[in-house]
């Protein structure tokens, strides 16, 4: 894929500039840091995911702490928002071949239909200095536990739709939550200045949920098994270090 493709070299030359910079006469010792990131994902999905949406993008924030020993501990929360669902027969039963509805009025309605949700996470990882870079930055993997809640958002404009009330959408709507982990791999870089600190990698979710509407209408049957959603994508963050200056000692060879 051409943006993984983007993203890994970023990647590279991320940590080709930590080496470059070597130049210079000293090398930061690894100190506690405690963070707010503000951070973006692109998704793609498998498994019963799939099903539904074609891919999600996730934006949030997550508060953390790197300890001095490179451990590192985070909790996030993040919304959860795409256009591409699939949607064939959704409305089938109150909609035109064109998937337009009629309100009450007698006149056409245009329908979308987005992704919503969103996720929280409390994360465990491991930061692995480069031998190259300052003791702050370098190969981050973390291992999280959470939650993961998911529906299609059915919308329309114009017109009062009775086959659409607020009731009447929960037949539709797919609403599935439940218990869910994550995985990442990347590079985190934690720089002497607070302006430049970033991560950015590969992050791995499964969701282990359940359809709370219990009932589709759609489809006029139960759905009461339990669902695996994977999603694997791209994640980058831009972090804010909580601390009045970085390191200023110097190690001269």
């Amino acid at each position: 894929m051409n943006f993984l493709k983007v993203v890994i070299l970023f990647v590279l030359n991320a940590v080709l500039l930590q080496g470059i910079s070597q130049v210079k006469s000293y090398r930061d010792s690894s100190e506690s840091i405690p963070f707010i990131r503000f951070q973006y994902s692109h998704l793609l999905p498998s498994g019963d995911f799939e099903d539904t949406f074609e891919q999600a993008n996730t934006v949030g924030a997550a508060f953390g702490l790197k300890t001095a020993s490179n451990f590192q501990f985070e909790l996030e929360g993040n919304f959860m928002f795409g256009s591409r669902v699939n949607r064939v027969g959704l409305l089938s039963g109150i909609a035109n071949e064109r998937g337009d509805i009629t309100d009450s009025q007698g006149e056409l309605v245009k329908i979308s239909y987005d992704l919503r949700g969103f996720n929280i996470f409390a994360s465990v990882g491991k930061l692995f200095p480069l031998k190259f870079t300052n003791q702050n930055s370098g190969i981050l993997t973390q291992l999280g536990v959470g939650y993961l809640q998911h529906k299609i958002f059915i919308d329309y404009r114009d017109g009062d739709v009775f086959q659409l009330s607020e009731e009447m959408l929960k037949g539709y709507d797919r609403l599935h939550s439940g218990f869910a982990v994550k995985q990442f791999v990347g590079y985190q870089h934690f720089g002497k200045k607070n302006l430049y600190n970033f991560y950015i990698g590969i992050e791995v979710q499964q969701g282990f949920t359940k359809n709370r509407r219990e009932y589709n209408y759609d489809t006029q049957s139960f759905d009461l098994g339990r669902k695996l959603d994977f999603l694997y994508g791209i994640r980058a963050g831009w972090s804010i270090p909580i601390r009045e200056r970085a390191s200023e000692e110097f190690y001269y060879h």
